[in-house]
């Protein structure tokens, strides 16, 4: 399976050992939760040498027939996209996202940022945080330890991509909503993939690095922590499949679900603070990160969706959705420039098309 993930160098899953497991190997693929998906593997040894052996055996059947002739597959068309592998597919949504991002550095001493470009436009810029505010933010990171014990269940459970979460508000089923779950995982994926770019440019110590009083209940992970990829993550698909309802028209209650959503991905983000490898200011970052993805996604499925940049210099604050719909500013996220529409890209436009069809009754 390591070769259809990306990892085929490596020589196979034995030589993944040490990243951890399939769940690890996923994430150094690139290919987040796509990988393996619908790669049919091997045969086990005894069916292998049954089909050599039949098709010996059968080969007499054959002989003297004419070979017909086959129509040749469309040339570098979406018409193809059909018949590949889910994890191809993820493929090439990945390099259709990353193609068109960039990054510029500003490496003034006052002025320490990174801005997120698509298609060559300024999307995101964010000023790097400075150690007198990571240290205040740790005093949030304390407090919300003590919700450790009600949100352990959440906080394991969303290590991964948390899925499951959003399939539960809006009632999707693998059967019926397999192209819905593959833009969830599409988005997460291109998600994850500029959280990083992000991070490793503003290379921001965990609150545990910074507090020797700030004990995680999880592993700290390996990377910066602002902006916060989870929270990154879940802005971006909340934002998606809020135009994805709009789009099916047909579930129940719309405003409700809406509500629902960015609640969801509120809790997911500061989940992350409970668990203790996140500032509040982390999910700022990621939450304007994840709006700037969706926004792009959108844009690149053909929806219309412009992207609006931001600037975000944080501020000491909490986090809460409200305010960040409402009063960004407080938290020092504000416009910086004018909108743009981002081009529409064959693979992301035929996945659009596809979950848009999957709208269910309610």
């Amino acid at each position: 399976m390591a070769q259809y993930g990306g990892l085929g160098g490596l020589g196979g899953l034995g030589g993944l050992g040490g990243l951890g497991g399939l769940a690890d190997a996923a994430k150094f693929s690139g290919l987040g939760g796509f990988f393996g998906q619908q790669d049919p593997g091997s045969h086990d040894p005894m069916t292998t040498l049954g089909l050599q052996t039949t098709a010996e055996a059968l080969r007499h059947v054959t002989e003297g027939t004419r070979i017909a002739e086959t129509k040749e597959l469309p040339f570098s068309s979406p018409d193809t996209l059909d018949e590949l592998a889910v994890w191809v597919r993820g493929s090439l949504y990945v390099s259709e996202f990353l193609s068109r991002i960039s990054s510029t550095v500003d490496r003034t001493t006052d002025n320490e940022s990174v801005t997120l470009l698509v298609d060559n436009q300024a999307a995101l810029k964010v000023m790097r945080p400075g150690p007198d505010l990571l240290h205040s933010q740790c005093r949030f990171v304390a407090d919300y330890a003590s919700l450790r014990a009600d949100r352990s269940a959440e906080i394991t459970s969303q290590l991964g991509f948390p899925t499951p979460y959003f399939s539960m508000i809006l009632g999707l089923l693998p059967a019926q909503h397999s192209h819905t779950l593959e833009l969830i995982t599409a988005t997460q994926v291109a998600g994850a993939h500029a959280a990083m770019i992000v991070k490793h440019h503003l290379a921001i110590r965990r609150p545990d690095q910074m507090d020797p009083r700030l004990m995680p209940m999880i592993p700290t992970p390996g990377h910066g922590a602002f902006p916060s990829a989870h929270a990154t993550e879940a802005y971006a698909v909340a934002t998606v499949l809020e135009a994805l309802i709009e789009e099916w028209a047909s579930l129940a209650n719309l405003p409700a679900r809406k509500k629902a959503l960015r609640a969801l991905a509120e809790r997911i983000a500061v989940n992350r603070t409970v668990a203790g490898v996140h500032y509040p200011i982390d999910s700022w970052a990621g939450a304007a990160l994840g709006t700037v993805v969706a926004q792009t996604i959108l844009a690149r499925g053909g929806y219309g969706t412009e992207v609006a940049p931001m600037k975000l210099a944080a501020a000491d604050v909490d986090f809460y959705d409200a305010d960040f719909r409402d009063d960004p500013a407080a938290a020092g996220l504000t416009a910086n420039g004018t909108a743009f529409a981002p081009e529409a890209t064959d693979a992301f436009t035929w996945l659009w098309n596809k979950a848009k069809g999957e709208g269910v009754s309610g």
